[in-house]
């Protein structure tokens, strides 16, 4: 026993042999904890209703706040006060700072979207620059992901001095199509055709109920504006699929769709020799 605590006594540098023995136990065991506390954590969140955003965000801080009271707990049993860590703490956070103020800016950007809530995950959102579905909101950045697949990644602090438009918080959105009509073809009977077309679609609500409204004159033709709400899900396909819709039920009523035109008519313009 005398033997094993002179060895423990020995030193190394400026730390005995023991000293350090503890502190790498205090380190794993620290990794220990720090691991299953993680897995209660996340444990938790999932059965809360809270956004997956804060979830991972919620998380992260746990992780983050275990991994300083561990680094707190060996630079004590180190013989470096706390006082003095946090202090030293402090003045390398003010230095970070100074150097990593875009990512510090994508960071409280990160908090102000994740307690704000101008979008969730799986919302569909447009950026001044860039259109898609919220797949994750981290602490930096937040990813998109567009109609053709591709994976956009926006840093937070864009986003919020950007205006957001959330096309899907609502349960229901309009759609406005516009159709440009012959001035050939009677206007109560282009809103009938269209109408059925709307009716036809089991997609677009019954209530408010679909209207056409003739929206402007044209050079070559009448523009008809059909005005119809769907559940924010159905959108893209009913604004897409009732161009062909309505292109059917025009054809079928004898009604045809106009483009521009420009008739040009030749002047006979003869000179006095001529005649």
């Amino acid at each position: 026993m005398e033997s094993i605590n002179k060895l423990l006594d020995k030193s190394i540098g400026d730390f005995s042999l023991g000293t350090l023995l503890s502190v790498l136990l205090i380190f794993f065991i620290g990794i220990i904890v720090i691991r299953i506390a993680n897995r209660l954590t996340v444990r938790a969140l999932e059965k809360s209703r809270l956004e997956k955003g804060l979830k991972s965000f919620i998380s992260s801080c746990v992780k983050v706040a275990l991994w300083v009271i561990v680094i707190l707990i060996l630079a004590e049993k180190m013989g470096i006060p706390s006082a003095t860590l946090v202090a030293a703490l402090g003045v390398v956070g003010l230095a970070l700072s100074l150097s990593l103020q875009n990512i510090l800016e994508n960071l409280f950007s990160g908090f102000t979207i994740l307690f704000t809530k101008p979008f969730v995950s799986g919302d569909h959102v447009q950026l001044d620059s860039v259109e898609g579905e919220v797949m994750s909101i981290r602490l930096f950045y937040t990813t998109l992901l567009t109609f053709d697949k591709r994976r956009i990644y926006v840093p937070n602090r864009e986003i919020v001095s950007t205006r957001i438009t959330n096309c899907t918080s609502e349960p229901l959105r309009r759609v406005d199509r516009v159709f440009a009509i012959s001035y050939d073809c009677p206007v109560d009977r282009v809103r009938e055709a269209l109408i059925a077309a709307a009716r036809a679609d089991g997609r677009i609500l019954a209530d408010p109920e679909p209207v056409v409204r003739l929206s402007a004159y044209q050079g070559s033709n009448i523009e008809y504006t059909l005005v119809s709400w769907v559940k924010s899900a159905d959108y893209w396909g009913v604004y897409f699929d009732m161009n062909e819709s309505a292109k059917a039920y025009l054809d079928a009523a004898g009604l045809f769709m106009s483009y521009d035109r420009l008739d040009v008519r030749m002047a006979d313009i003869r000179g006095p020799e001529s005649s």
